[in-house]
């Protein structure tokens, strides 16, 4: 294909580099002419490992070339990716006004043109200015841009390897004609594909992102507890890293609701008190509980604004198929609601009061004592209820839900 790549920065240059290796004819375009005279030189402006030949073989077969005249570029090419810089303000927030000018100038250009395109989001940006540019495209050349979004996810230093041996390809498109082309444009590329909207394909790149600095700074408090400690954290982390099916795995990495039972709270509140023996600050560890308070209090404002007042929780157990009910985010949410005044009946078939012993009977005793009214034996008891909070789906709640006609809120 005939592609035109704005920006040649990291991820344009590697980009522009990468696609016309693999046979496309690639215009890359930069509003910086050092740029792309060392482009057409046959030379990177970056420093990547084996970028500097790829773009010489690229210069020689005649499949690049760099340009700071964008109509050279659009007037050619069938698809465009937009890969300008989106640096942080101040205040955190994206400066998009670099990416805003080459929508706006890329509209102008196919519009005086009459030429048409399929334009790609390549660079990283939030859904609001996703927006932005696809109102900016609208306006300035209605009927003229098919707009979707091909999220990267290159490291520097590994970038080549990265663009043509990637775990996925995500596709950030809503249109059947616009998949086809992408897919042909990656067919050299042995990887799956997934498509999703534009809007989550854009937030799975900040998923990552956050999650690899998320997994860093865990290793380096937990290090930095080790090494107080005079611990070898190198070889608690190596042996953590061994066990693929919880720690580095799928599992726990789905949205739902908070966590609790006997063992999370209580180790991450031990890990707590052990660093501030130590006058250590685990700012990321220190927040887990706060954070998992938010999500049950985000639970209660949801219930709130549903306006109803007659309220069926299904589950009560800290999670499905236990009755382990100590610190149960599902207890802790039946205690609030209850103290807002709510007319409240639980339905759990795992949770029976006359099987309760131990600390488990200890725990409801403490925490919400007049647990034996609100609990259900069937739920088709919940019949009456406005609404039904669903914490856990058991084998008959299903059948119930299609039976009845109540509003559903669903935790997990």
């Amino acid at each position: 294909m005939e592609i035109t790549i704005v920006g040649l920065g990291y991820v344009g240059t590697v980009s522009a580099a990468c696609f016309a290796a693999a046979g496309h004819t690639v215009w890359g375009v930069d509003i910086n002419p050092e740029k792309v005279r060392i482009v057409n030189e046959g030379r990177t402006p970056i420093v990547e490992n084996n970028l500097g030949e790829k773009i010489a073989q690229a210069r020689a077969s005649g499949r690049l070339r760099a340009t700071s005249d964008l109509r050279e570029a659009l007037i050619h090419s069938e698809v465009s990716f937009v890969a300008v810089a989106t640096p942080s303000r101040s205040n955190g927030d994206i400066d998009a006004t670099h990416l805003l000018r080459a929508c706006k100038q890329i509209a102008q250009v196919l519009m005086e043109c009459d030429h048409s395109q399929i334009v790609i989001m390549r660079s990283s940006i939030l859904p609001s200015v996703f927006e932005q540019c696809n109102e900016i495209f609208n306006a300035t050349a209605p009927g003229r841009v098919k707009f979707c979004v091909n999220p990267e996810f290159l490291r520097e230093g590994t970038a080549i390897e990265d663009f043509e041996h990637p775990p996925f390809t995500l596709l950030g498109v809503e249109d059947e004609q616009i998949e086809g082309t992408l897919r042909l444009l990656y067919k050299f590329i042995a990887a799956p594909v997934f498509v999703l909207s534009p809007q989550e394909s854009l937030l799975v790149k900040y998923a990552s992102n956050a999650y690899h600095a998320l997994k860093i700074t865990f290793a380096n408090e937990i290090g930095a507890l080790c090494q107080h400690a005079g611990i070898d954290g190198q070889k608690v982390m190596s042996v953590f890293c061994k066990d693929t099916k919880l720690n580095i795995s799928t599992r726990y990495l789905m949205p739902g609701f908070a966590f609790g039972g006997s063992c999370l709270p209580k180790d991450v509140r031990a890990l707590s008190y052990a660093a501030k023996q130590y006058d250590l600050e685990i700012p990321l560890i220190n927040s887990l509980l706060p954070s998992n308070e938010k999500v049950v209090q985000r639970a209660v404002q949801r219930v709130c604004s549903s306006k109803f007042r007659r309220i069926g929780l299904i589950g009560l157990g800290f999670k499905a198929n236990t009755d382990d009910l100590r610190e149960s985010p599902f207890v802790e949410l039946a205690e609030r609601l209850l103290g807002k005044g709510y007319d409240l009946k639980i339905f759990d078939p795992n949770v029976s009061l006359a099987q309760l012993t131990g600390s488990n009977k200890e725990y409801i005793d403490k925490v919400i004592p007049h647990l034996s009214r609100l609990l259900v034996g069937s739920i088709d008891e919940l019949v009456e209820c406005e609404l039904l909070v669903i914490g856990h789906r058991y084998p008959n709640v299903r059948e119930f839900l299609r039976s009845v006609k109540i509003p559903l809120l669903e935790l997990g």
